[in-house]
């Protein structure tokens, strides 16, 4: 599986970020703000400038001031870059020092900016508007932000500028990264059918429990069966609970639908088909489970997660669709409304000339060839161009032949790209066409299974509105916001874990359930997140794709 960068990994399971609005003496105009450089100046794009970078590289690089695209921006577009290097487990902590300090380098080029940040930075004057260099020098990202789903809510800020640019990762296997996946092989042994409604996963569970299995399992750590179960009765979202229908934002944990979720869920695991360490274990105990042939159905992003594609077991994992609940109820939750923050940012110290260069970079990995060479390197060693007649997942012709599993096998080490490294753009043209379709089960088909099971069985089961992951909240209400936020989401969590395992009852409990959070402000929670959305997410470019799963299940 392609692996995602931090900015991913924060979507999957990230609460929505908050951003500031700007003082109402701020100037709106994008080009009053731009003080600090003069596009209309000759800048000589021939001569090598030297540059300071921020970076947080990932672990397989062996060595940014050696790396080949490092060298390869040196040769075409003339930057030196001196690096200041951040580890992972503490980068965010670096770079708020370094803002901090006033002694921060020419750009952020790995950072990772939510949008609050970038708008207490701009009105500091430490970060410079980009608008009139992209109107200028870069055609291929000025076409994006107006084309890709969510992108230009995401750069543009309450005055018009834009200040910073997204690692931009167009994952579909990963918007619906809440997926149930099942042993079949069970299903053949015990005499069973896929599961379609609550009904049969109860029936299902209870023949793999009878039969000596954990029937159903989780984690603590991204994958509890909560979610998936949950949207059978309404739809959770894993995040901030927000629903949105007709532009009306609502709270989940206080609907009916809720309540009777959390019946379903407790009921199940009264009747022990639940694992009671499901909400409490880690995934390499999953693992485990796994691969001694003991669970039955295991919540995950992909099975290759829990199960190794070695294993003898492997094909027989599959998906299970979202199932229907009592009234129809059929959701999958989905967290493709991105993106939430900025990667790539450039602060007052860059010069004019460096400014030009820098964005032409990004301009140019702005393109599908761009972003597979700054992930993989040069042609020859970890890719190539397809030829003529190779399909990549689509069914479409190819765009690259990516030895993915070579590149990120476990331990491998490599100086050929930055992998992932700063603002990709890995939209649906290349996520299609970076590598060849295979058999979904075959040694190197997993993004072909990936691909398959999220069209086939999630894709087009959200809502045809969402809030959005983009919301301005005015300076004086943010603190308070912030702060019903954090208390409500932990008393839903801390409440569903009572219901779920009997401590609490939900005949008897759940009125006072509602009234402590209305005690906690949820009125006034609800108004302010209303008030805040500008409007709803629309989800109708993400849908399934009939071609595709053809054509992907046509492979052998």
């Amino acid at each position: 599986m392609f692996r995602f960068n931090r900015t991913v990994l924060a979507v999957m399971m990230a609460s929505i970020m908050i951003i500031l609005s700007a003082c109402s003496g701020n100037s709106t105009d994008p080009k009053d703000n731009n003080t600090s450089t003069n596009t209309n100046g000759t800048v000589d794009e021939n001569k090598v400038v030297d540059v300071s970078f921020f970076a947080v590289p990932s672990s397989d690089v062996i060595d940014l001031k050696t790396n080949w695209f490092t060298n390869y921006v040196k040769e075409t577009f003339k930057l030196n870059i001196q690096w200041n290097l951040a580890p992972s487990s503490d980068y965010l902590t670096k770079q708020s020092l370094l803002l901090s300090s006033g002694n921060y380098p020419d750009a952020f080029w790995s950072g990772s900016f939510s949008p609050s940040d970038i708008l207490k930075y701009s009105q500091q004057g430490i970060l410079v508007p980009l608008n009139s260099y992209i109107e200028k020098y870069a055609p291929n990202l000025t076409k994006a932000i107006e084309t890709a789903p969510g992108l230009k809510q995401a750069v543009t800020a309450p005055d018009g500028n834009i200040y910073g640019i997204p690692s931009y990762n167009s994952c579909i296997h990963c918007y619906w990264g809440q997926k149930f996946w099942i042993n079949t092989d069970y299903l053949k042994k015990f005499g069973l059918s896929m599961p379609t409604t609550t009904d049969e996963l109860t029936n299902v569970l209870q023949a793999f429990k009878d039969n000596g299995l954990v029937p159903l399992t989780g984690t603590s750590d991204g994958f509890d069966p909560t979610i998936f179960l949950m949207n059978a009765f309404i739809y959770d979202n894993g995040s901030d609970f927000f629903n949105v229908e007709d532009g009306k934002v609502s709270y989940a944990p206080v609907q009916e639908g809720w309540k009777k979720g959390l019946t379903y869920m407790r009921d199940l695991y009264a009747k022990g088909l639940i694992d009671k360490q499901a909400f409490s274990q880690k995934g390499d105990v999953i693992k485990q489970l796994a691969a001694q042939n003991k669970v039955g159905v295991v919540p995950y992003l992909y099975s290759a997660g829990f199960i190794d594609t070695a294993d003898p077991s492997y094909p027989n994992w599959s998906t299970v669709s979202p199932l229907k609940g009592p009234d129809g109820t059929q959701y999958a939750a989905f967290s493709g409304n991105t993106p939430k923050s900025l990667t790539f940012v450039v602060t007052k110290n860059a010069s004019e000339e460096q400014i030009v260069r820098m964005i032409k970079l990004v301009d140019f990995i702005y393109t599908p060839e761009g972003t597979q060479m700054m992930n993989f390197g040069q042609e020859g060693k970890y890719w190539t161009k397809a030829g003529a007649g190779i399909k990549g997942l689509s069914g479409e012709q190819g765009l690259f032949i990516t030895q993915s599993d070579k590149f990120y096998s476990a331990g491998a080490k490599q100086n050929e790209g930055w992998n992932q490294m700063g603002p990709i753009f890995q939209n649906t043209t290349w996520r299609n066409g970076f590598v060849e379709a295979k058999a979904p089960f075959s040694a190197d088909g997993l993004e072909s299974l990936l691909m398959l099971e999220t069209m086939k069985n999630y894709a087009g089961h959200q809502p045809k509105q969402v809030y959005p992951g983009v919301i301005w909240i005015k300076p004086e209400e943010y603190q308070n916001f912030a702060l019903l936020k954090t208390n409500i989401e932990q008393y839903v969590k801390q409440t569903m874990a009572q219901f779920i395992n009997g401590s609490k009852s939900i005949e008897k409990d759940w009125q006072s359930y509602v009234d402590g959070m209305q005690k906690l402000g949820l009125t006034q929670y609800l108004e302010m997140a209303q008030k805040a959305m500008t409007a709803p997410f629309d989800t109708s470019a993400f849908q399934s794709d009939t071609k595709t799963v053809e054509f992907l299940s046509s492979l052998k």
